[in-house]
C-alpha cells in the first residue's frame, strides 16, 4: 500500500513538474533565446544568482550580441521579450492596435491607476484610443505650439543661467522635464501658471502644482 502512494505522489509531481516545465519554462514561438531552468528562468545561467552576481545589463548586452536585437528571456517566473533595436520599439509603441502592454507593466501600473489609458489592453483601450486620438490630431497641436516653445524656453534660460557650470554634472533630468511638462499642461488645461519653472517651483505652496507633483512621483 505504501508502495503504491509513493508511486502516484512521484507520478503526481512528475506530471506536475513537465506541465509546469512546459507552459511557463519553455521557449515561445520562433524568436530566439536560451532555454530557461525550471523555477530559476535564465537567473543561474547567467550568474545574476550566483555568489559574484553579473548585472542585468550586462546580461542582456551578452544576450543581445549572442542572440540579435529580439530575443526571450526568462526572470525567473517572469517571461520577457526584449527588444533592443529604437526603430523596433518605435514600431511597437505606434502600433497600438497590434500589440498590446505588457502584463509586467500594465499590473504595477494598475496600482495607481487602473482605468489609465496606458495601463488598459485590448477592446478597452482601442474604445478609450478613440477619443483620446483626436485630442492629439495635428491640427489641435498647433494651436498650442506657440505655448509649448514658450515654456521649453524658460526652461533653457534657467538652465543657462544655473545649470552652466561645465564642471558639474547634473543628475535631475527627469524632474526638470516634469517640470516642463507640468508647466505646458497648466497653460493649456487651465490658461494658469503652475510656477514649476520658477527658481523655486520645488518649494512652491501650490496645492495644485504640489498635488500634480504627487502624482508624478508614483510613477
Amino acid at each position: 500500500m505504501f508502495s503504491i502512494t509513493l508511486a502516484i505522489i512521484v507520478l503526481f509531481l512528475t506530471v506536475v513538474y513537465y506541465y509546469l516545465k512546459s507552459v511557463y519554462f519553455t521557449l515561445r514561438g520562433p524568436i530566439p533565446g536560451i532555454p530557461p531552468q525550471f523555477l530559476f528562468g535564465n537567473l543561474l545561467q547567467f550568474g545574476i544568482l550566483s555568489r559574484k552576481p553579473v548585472s542585468l545589463p550586462d546580461v542582456i548586452t551578452q544576450l543581445r550580441d549572442k542572440l540579435g536585437d529580439v530575443y526571450q528571456f526568462w526572470l525567473g517566473f517572469t517571461h520577457l521579450i526584449m527588444i533592443n533595436c529604437l526603430e523596433d520599439a518605435q514600431y511597437i509603441f505606434s502600433h497600438r492596435h497590434i500589440y498590446d502592454q505588457g502584463d509586467l507593466f500594465t499590473e504595477k501600473f494598475k496600482l495607481i491607476n487602473p482605468n489609465g489609458i496606458i495601463c488598459l489592453k485590448g477592446a478597452k483601450f482601442k474604445r478609450h484610443a478613440s477619443v483620446i486620438s483626436s485630442l492629439f490630431r495635428r491640427g489641435k497641436i498647433l494651436v498650442h505650439l506657440d505655448t509649448i516653445i514658450d515654456c521649453t524656453d524658460r526652461l533653457l534660460d534657467r538652465w543657462r543661467i544655473h545649470y552652466n557650470n561645465p564642471t558639474k554634472i547634473h543628475l535631475n533630468m527627469i524632474e526638470q522635464s516634469q517640470q516642463l511638462l507640468l508647466a505646458i499642461f497648466g497653460f493649456i488645461a487651465f490658461n494658469y501658471d503652475l510656477g514649476t519653472l520658477d527658481d523655486n517651483s520645488e518649494n512652491s505652496q501650490n496645492e495644485l502644482t504640489q498635488a500634480f507633483y504627487s502624482l508624478l512621483n508614483t510613477m
